[in-house]
């Protein structure tokens, strides 16, 4: 690598964004997408990279576009590799390296997968929303599957006329059947597109809620909340219980929900996450957000609820990101209330 190369990579940004590299003549070899520019183009020179040796000293330049986000570096690496058609490149030269899930908007959302994001299905211009672009297909497909079971939304193009195999197996709610359930569909397809733009990494505020008390006594809620995958410690809020006595954590729960409800200055979550498991789920009837309930198991994995099936989702069975996202908001619930009690004990005891 020639010193001028290498004193610009040393110079280059640690921000998410397109890195291009290009041979003397200006030609363009190869375009890439990066969380951190400098690290990602600083791998590419490593041995161990043996793939890249067909030209990697072929490389003289070195120019990169930065973005506000992983995904949108995503978006514009395959654009770029689309509308130069680099030689090194293998993937994204069309357009079926990448998935997105759409949803109608109709009275009962289909999901679907699909490489575009323009589409007409019978013949019939539906509105679609969008999410993605999703790069490993696999995974997705794994990820929509399971979250099916808590959330068993249609994939079928047309309503049939009797429930079909997938209402006997439980991962959909048969609204071909049950048409008066428009309304809980719909909150079913909505909890559905936060816990995607989650998968997807996009801003999303959720909630994290847990009750903490000793024999019903000296009961206390915990409010935490995180955005952008990280805690927002100053919108954490703590609850007194008032007036649920002895030890019921529903009631106390659902105590602490319509209380914070109550309060329209605070920002409202996308998400709600309680700490447990079905039961749970009760103390959130009469909030109309999106609402899931996780049951810890271990200290790396639990079980997953909603209010629209009976079934559960194993942790382990979702992609690391989500999992750990979600798995931070319960501990960090947990560890709140539990603090917050530890307080009010020692108030009243006067350690």
């Amino acid at each position: 690598m020639k010193e001028e190369l290498k004193e610009k990579i040393e110079k280059l940004p640690e921000t998410p964004g397109v890195y291009i590299f290009k041979d003397k003549n200006e030609n363009i070899l190869y375009i890439g997408k990066a969380k951190n520019i400098k690290k990602r183009v600083k791998q590419h020179f490593q041995k161990q990279q043996k793939w890249i040796w067909d030209f990697v000293e072929d490389i003289a330049d070195v120019e990169v576009l930065e973005c506000e986000s992983e995904k949108e570096a995503m978006l514009l690496e395959a654009e770029l590799i689309k509308r130069y058609q680099p030689k090194f490149n293998i993937e994204w030269k069309d357009d079926k390296n990448y998935f997105f899930v759409g949803v109608t908007k109709e009275d009962f959302p289909r999901v679907f997968l699909t490489h575009q994001t323009k589409l007409q299905i019978s013949n019939c211009k539906l509105q679609i929303d969008y999410f993605g672009p999703f790069v490993k297909g696999s995974e997705l497909k794994r990820f929509l599957a399971e979250i099916r079971r808590i959330l068993p939304f249609r994939t079928c193009k047309n309503l049939p006329k009797k429930p079909c195999l997938y209402y006997h197996l439980g991962v959909c709610l048969a609204p071909c059947q049950n048409k008066r359930q428009k309304k809980k569909y719909q909150k079913m397809i909505e909890t559905l597109k936060v816990l995607l733009r989650i998968y997807l990494q996009e801003d999303v505020r959720i909630e994290g809620y847990d009750i903490s008390n000793i024999s019903g006594s000296l009961a206390t809620g915990s409010m935490v909340v995180f955005e952008k995958g990280k805690p927002k410690k100053s919108d954490y809020r703590k609850f007194r219980i008032k007036k649920v006595k002895g030890q019921n954590d529903v009631k106390s729960l659902r105590e602490v929900l319509l209380r914070r409800m109550k309060h329209k200055e605070w920002k409202m979550p996308d998400l709600i996450l309680l700490d447990g498991g079905k039961g749970q789920l009760k103390a959130a009837n009469k909030i109309d957000i999106p609402t899931i309930s996780l049951a810890k198991k271990g200290k790396h994995s639990g079980k997953l609820y909603s209010r629209f099936s009976k079934n559960f989702v194993s942790l382990n069975e979702l992609p690391e990101e989500f999992k750990n996202l979600l798995l931070k908001v319960r501990d960090e619930a947990h560890r709140f209330a539990i603090s917050y009690h530890k307080l009010r004990r020692r108030k009243v005891l006067k350690i």
